[in-house]
């Protein structure tokens, strides 16, 4: 068996996994995870810069995925095929969160005619996992396992705000927030008091904190037993936008639908 690179190693190490951990699945994953909107086309080298793996890995990873045709190569550039969508797929065809909530960011679209998605939190990112697209969708459009940062969107913080004082301060200690606009909260302090206002009101609302033009609206989403989930979130783009939110209106229509939804959610 290969043996491990020095810092793979000492990661493996720090991070507790095991011996058990399969260190290959991992770099596999790595390198899917590598391909994005800007990076849609990567040479190998490309591939092994953006994931700090040595060619060799690369090679290997890049290889077995052309041939379970979740990757196609020109000869000089490789690119994810449409397959790869399967393994989300499976994710979504097996959680009901996803399948029950979908319906419902559609009547909410319809009625606010904004586009609307729910969220579940994943590490310091929100990922989207059910979308309505409504507005304008070159700004708004949320995908399924489209991620943006938890700590300045509507739906982050609405999920935030259900963590216990424990979990968020844990959570906050390993965030490192970084401004995206002029109205993006970075200070730790000031972003727990903010949450904690959430908790309070039931909603959150964000005004341009991750785009210019950008408000947002969300609620906690819950299951049947009351434990929080996700979230429900409505986004409005306005062109002429001030610092107050454009997206509270649109809280009671969330509300009504996550108390609809929560005996659904199992």
């Amino acid at each position: 068996m290969a043996r491990l690179r020095e810092q793979d190693a000492a990661r493996r190490a720090a991070s507790g996994y095991g011996p058990d951990f399969l260190e290959a699945f991992a770099r596999g994953l790595r390198v899917i995870r590598a391909f994005d909107k800007q990076r849609s086309a990567m040479s190998l080298s490309d591939v092994a810069r953006a994931t700090d793996l040595p060619k060799p890995s690369v090679r290997r990873a890049l290889y077995t995925l052309t041939c379970l045709g979740l990757a196609t190569s020109d000869g000089r550039t490789f690119r994810l095929t449409p397959k790869v969508m399967e393994l989300a797929s499976v994710y979504l065809g097996s959680n009901m969160i996803s399948t029950v909530v979908q319906p419902a960011c559609e009547r909410l679209a319809e009625v606010t005619e904004q586009s609307c998605f729910a969220a579940v939190l994943d590490g310091h990112d929100i990922m989207v996992i059910a979308h309505s697209m409504h507005g304008r969708p070159d700004v708004l459009a949320p995908t399924i396992g489209l991620r943006r940062p938890a700590f300045n969107t509507a739906a982050g913080r609405a999920i935030l705000s259900q963590l216990s004082d424990e979990a968020l301060d844990a959570w906050l200690g390993t965030l490192e927030p970084k401004g995206v606009t002029d109205f993006t909260i970075t200070d730790k302090r000031a972003l727990r008091q903010q949450i904690l206002h959430v908790r309070k009101e039931g909603f959150a609302i964000t005004a341009q904190e991750w785009r210019r033009g950008y408000h947002a609206a969300a609620v906690p989403l819950r299951r049947y037993d009351g434990v929080a989930i996700g979230a429900l979130c409505v986004a409005v783009w306005m062109e002429d936008s001030s610092t107050g939110s454009a997206a509270e209106r649109h809280v009671p229509a969330l509300t009504e639908e996550a108390r609809a939804l929560q005996p659904q959610l199992l």
